[in-house]
């Protein structure tokens, strides 16, 4: 298992954004000797590696971050509506310094296999530095959207130029002045796009799905609007966890059609200009997201906007999706301006698509070569399971993680274990609820770790201490999250919630749409019941 000696805890965490820094500090809290390893050099999670121009949180600054340090919540600053990425490092830096978690943490070490030992009882954690670990938990909390997904393209080898993954940009790159080609157009390609076309000599945007942008409203925050949030945080967080969506707004119960055309059109325009995609899909109407005539009408909205926007009409046609508006909502103030700059043009790969990569620059299916000396793939990731899928997870007889979920999509009960593994918890992994991540990940870890103190009180009564759920509870949820995404258009919409952005995966839904209040519902009743989902012995 290495070269160095063995490490032996009660516990391991596998990394340190939002959900696994909460993980060492509960675990901290219930006594247990903790230790966790991180593959980048610092804290942060997806806010360590997320460095390209223009990244930040597209949810607002007051409700992206952890509820349960009041001090930080209060004191800690935040000088604008939305957390730039620099920022976000800087407090999950000073969670780790306040709450004394840096010791027990291992950097610039990924983890390379985990396998069940029966005999002992035991995860044999194995890892890229050589050190190797014996736990009887492993706590998983490696994010959504981590394993990166590079398309392969022919000649991609053979580029003189740079070419880069959104997430592994570097502040060596040299793009000012440059010939910047932008592959991609989720959240990090629409910021990218924004942010870079400013300097750049040419930008040349490559679409697959045009999305629906709505503008951010970046702005500062007043010292008088900081103390008013301040003073008002026990609500704003009771609201948050009994909500939907947990964005920071209690959502409407009025359907879009109840209300005449010029009165949707006033609630639309007073939502765009606010500002906020979450907030346009969700804090106006209940029924955007579910029902079709209803989503209609958002997408009408929106398409006059791109038309009133965006003053070359063929470009406004590529960035004119239709698809439902029922994606990851986007958000950024300059995205569609920024292509009434000469500089800035932009492709459809559904018409034209990529055929190679040339040693100058990208050649589509139409015969053109586009010459640029940057490449940057915002393609996005092998999501959520595929976050797990190549950490080598084997579980009893050997079986492989990856295996074990390739037939019908990853299987866990209430998105904290899978059967056939025991002891291993997941934090914010599949079968999570969508919703703003951090408050996700709070009850997520906080259920790993009932689940840890529970598997500790039968060890202590004379037990052997594993926990591990019950593969008809796996399947139970998994139904029930098949269930609730069909009855939303997230479920017609090609996207990585269902893994549809990689070839060859298994197209079924890896998170759970029933809001963030109906999720802390199913996580109350499986206590509730003595967690009947699971066996412990």
């Amino acid at each position: 298992m290495g070269s160095l000696p063995e490490n032996r805890h009660d516990a391991l965490v596998v990394g340190t954004g939002f959900g696994g820094l909460y993980s060492i500090y509960l675990l901290k809290q219930l006594g247990l000797d903790v230790a966790a390893i991180e593959s980048a050099p610092d804290v942060g999670g997806t806010w360590y590696w997320n460095r390209y121009p223009g990244a930040r949180s597209d949810i607002h600054s007051h409700v992206y971050r952890y509820s349960w340090d009041k001090e930080l919540l209060k004191k800690f600053p935040w000088p604008n509506n939305y957390l730039h990425q620099p920022e976000l490092l800087a407090y999950f830096q000073e969670v780790a310094r306040k709450h004394e978690l840096y010791p027990l943490i291992q950097f610039n070490t990924k983890l390379q296999g985990a396998e069940w030992n029966e005999v002992e009882n035991v995860w044999k954690v194995s890892t890229s530095t050589g050190q190797a670990y014996t736990v009887r938990y492993l706590i998983t909390a490696v994010g959504i959207l981590h394993n990166k997904n590079v398309p392969q393209f022919p000649g991609l080898e053979t580029f003189k130029g740079q070419a880069i993954h959104s997430s592994s940009w570097s502040s060596s790159i040299e793009w000012e002045g440059k010939r910047i080609a932008v592959i991609g157009s989720g959240a990090s390609g629409v910021q990218i796009v924004s942010s870079l076309s400013e300097k750049a000599k040419s930008l040349t945007h490559f679409i697959r799905h045009a999305q629906y942008v709505i503008p951010s409203r970046f702005r500062s925050v007043s010292p008088e609007e900081r103390e008013r949030i301040n003073e008002s945080y026990d609500k704003i967080w009771e609201d948050v966890f009994l909500s939907n969506t947990a964005f920071g707004f209690v959502e409407p119960g009025r359907p879009t059609l109840s209300l005449s055309p010029e009165d949707r059109e006033v609630v639309f325009e007073r939502l765009w200009k606010e500002g906020n995609g979450f907030h346009f899909l969700f804090g106006g109407f209940s029924d955007i997201a579910t029902n079709e005539a209803a989503n209609q009408e958002a997408i009408k909205f929106i398409h006059r906007k791109i038309r009133e926007t965006v003053k070359d009409p063929k470009k406004a046609e590529v960035l004119t999706s239709s698809d439902w508006f029922a994606r990851r909502p986007l958000t950024d103030d300059h995205y569609y301006e920024r292509f009434n700059q000469e500089n800035v043009s932009v492709v459809d790969l559904k018409k034209t698509s990529i055929t190679k990569i040339t040693p100058d620059g990208i050649q589509t299916s139409d015969g053109a070569t586009h010459d640029v000396d940057v490449i940057v793939f915002a393609t996005g990731f092998d999501a959520i399971d595929g976050s797990y899928n190549k950490l080598g997870i084997r579980g009893r007889g050997g079986i492989n993680l990856g295996k074990h979920w390739e037939a019908d999509g990853p299987k866990t009960h209430i998105g904290a274990t899978t059967s056939q593994f025991p002891n291993l918890f997941f934090v914010n992994g599949p079968g999570s609820v969508f919703a703003n991540n951090p408050p996700v990940t709070e009850v997520s870890a906080e259920f790993a770790r009932d689940l840890v103190a529970k598997t500790e009180e039968v060890r202590k009564n004379g037990g052997v201490g594993v926990a591990e759920s019950l593969a008809e509870a796996d399947e139970k949820w998994r139904e029930q999250t098949q269930q609730v995404a069909d009855a939303t258009l997230f479920s017609k919409t090609p996207s990585w919630f269902f893994g549809e952005n990689i070839p060859g995966k298994k197209v079924a839904p890896r998170l759970y749409f029933g809001g963030i209040g109906s999720f802390r519902a199913a996580v109350a009743a499986e206590k509730a019941n003595g967690y009947q989902g699971f066996q412990f012995h």
